[in-house]
């Protein structure tokens, strides 16, 4: 007999759009003109800061680049192709970056695109590093209009996205109060950064 506990549950939980065919075609299309575009802005992004490169992505790019399929693959990847060396101050790309560099690098960033993400729908507030890759990075949530501040590092940010990852998707796509409870829960028990 079926459980309809688990039918209720599951036709009550909300769907995220997602972005596919042409109109992924078209997002990546976008992203490489942003990304031709801004040369000035990834040149001098140690200086300006991580939070103005995401200010140069729209909606639907930090949408698809946070997309667990091929097409947001593909948009990480050229994305960190120029992210990259940008964070590291070498946009001559004339240092070899390692394999563990760029996953490193890109475990990093791909939550805080879901962050940004989460910031323009108003579920959350968040300030950025000006280099979220840097040891000594300290973010700041706040998980709601009347919560608590927190402050984490880059490494409490990685095991965040690992430990309760589907909730942060929650938070920051839907408002989802039980993930906002889980999310606060689990930055209360980790030491501030």
């Amino acid at each position: 007999m079926p459980d309809g506990q688990n039918r209720a549950r599951k036709s009550s939980e909300k769907k995220i759009r997602r972005i596919v065919g042409r109109q992924a075609a078209k997002v990546m299309t976008d992203c490489d003109a942003m990304l031709l575009h801004n040369t000035d802005l990834l040149a001098n992004l140690p200086r300006l800061g991580f939070t103005a490169f995401l200010r140069s992505m729209t909606e639907d790019m930090l949408q698809l680049a946070t997309q667990p399929d091929p097409q947001g693959d593909r948009l990480r990847a050229r994305l960190m192709s120029d992210l990259v060396p940008a964070l590291q101050g070498d946009m001559s790309k004339n240092h070899v970056v390692s394999v563990d560099d760029i996953v490193y690098l890109t475990n990093i960033v791909t939550p805080c695109l879901l962050l940004e993400l989460g910031r323009r729908k108003g579920h959350i507030d968040v300030e950025f590093p000006g280099d979220p890759t840097d040891s000594s990075a300290c973010f700041k949530l706040r998980t709601g209009p009347r919560c608590h501040h927190y402050s984490f590092s880059n490494q409490q940010l990685l095991q965040l996205a690992s430990n309760i990852g589907e909730e942060l998707v929650g938070l920051c796509y839907f408002g989802d109060p039980r993930s906002r409870e889980r999310i606060e829960a689990e930055l209360a028990t980790e030491p501030a950064a």
